[in-house]
């Protein structure tokens, strides 16, 4: 029996949610096959192939045979844009309730995480506020806030992220003493807390949440089964998670019975801000979330 055409697939989750998936994917593994696709989401392998060109024609992946895999470290450019329209509701409603932590006259960090630059626009209102960011796009975010002053320690440019790491932050960051610090992560365990890929990223996070009094996670629901490299905030550590209202319940409840704040944002909440516009350079369309 022959596959069924793609029109006729019910039984699969939305083209766009599968795309957006696949790019989450694609972020820590260097490919993702077919096969493998068409049993995850439960569709055929000709919709997999016909998501896959999609993607790689708007410059997102490249095409292999059987699959596809992550554009390489030189057409990295636009990884931040991509990652930064994936689950765009639900960074929105964490990015509300995080800043519904926040009050005037506070120092805060934010990391270069998509999600701290939602997190940015809806500080934009705040006044007295004092924010440390080693992110370019978050700080760029806030420049014109007129209640906002912005510090960004020196650092190397780490295109991917749109971030500066290395060692001209440290000085800073030992000099500082910030009130709360809100941080993306690849992943989350209760063994290992707060995890990313990047040494360098991680090491800069570590030396901004040593200089917060409250260390906050900030991170969408698809993180909450997955692990990555390096730990840069252990368990003992975090003051809270903003998460959105689809991590799941058990999981959530570990961390609550660990003392640790939790907070599920309703995904539709914390919406006032229009979302980020890619940067001038990259106007490619990307899968709708």
């Amino acid at each position: 029996m022959g596959e069924a055409a793609p029109d006729r697939e019910n039984a699969g989750t939305k083209a766009t949610d599968r795309m957006n998936h696949v790019l989450e994917l694609l972020e820590t593994r260097d490919a993702v096959s077919v096969t493998e696709l068409a049993h995850r989401f439960a569709v055929s392998e000709v919709t997999i192939r016909s998501d896959l060109g999609l993607l790689a024609r708007r410059g997102l992946v490249a095409r292999i045979r059987g699959g596809a895999r992550a554009l390489q470290r030189g057409q990295s450019e636009v990884a931040f844009d991509v990652r930064l329209r994936v689950l765009v509701n639900e960074k929105r409603a964490i990015a509300g309730a995080a800043a519904a932590m926040v009050g005037d006259g506070e120092a805060i960090a934010l990391d270069s995480s998509t999600t701290a630059l939602y997190v940015a626009l809806e500080l934009r209102e705040k006044k007295e506020l004092v924010v440390v960011t080693n992110g370019l796009r978050v700080a760029s975010a806030l420049a014109d806030a007129p209640g906002v002053n912005v510090i960004v320690p020196g650092g190397v440019l780490r295109l991917a992220a749109m971030s500066l790491v290395g060692d001209f932050a440290s000085s800073v960051l030992r000099t500082t003493s910030i009130d709360k610090g809100f941080f993306g992560a690849r992943g989350v365990s209760l063994e290992r807390g707060l995890m990313d890929l990047n040494p360098e990223e991680v090491r800069i996070k570590r030396e901004m949440a040593d200089a917060c009094e409250r260390v906050i996670g900030v991170f969408d629901h698809t993180k909450w089964r997955r692990t990555a490299l390096l730990s840069f905030v252990q368990t003992r550590q975090i003051a809270a998670i903003v998460t959105d209202a689809n991590a799941p319940a058990e999981l959530v409840e570990e961390w609550r019975d660990r003392g640790v704040e939790v907070v599920a944002a309703a995904i539709g909440a914390g919406q006032a801000h229009p979302r980020p516009a890619p940067p001038a350079s990259d106007r490619k369309e990307v899968a709708d979330t």
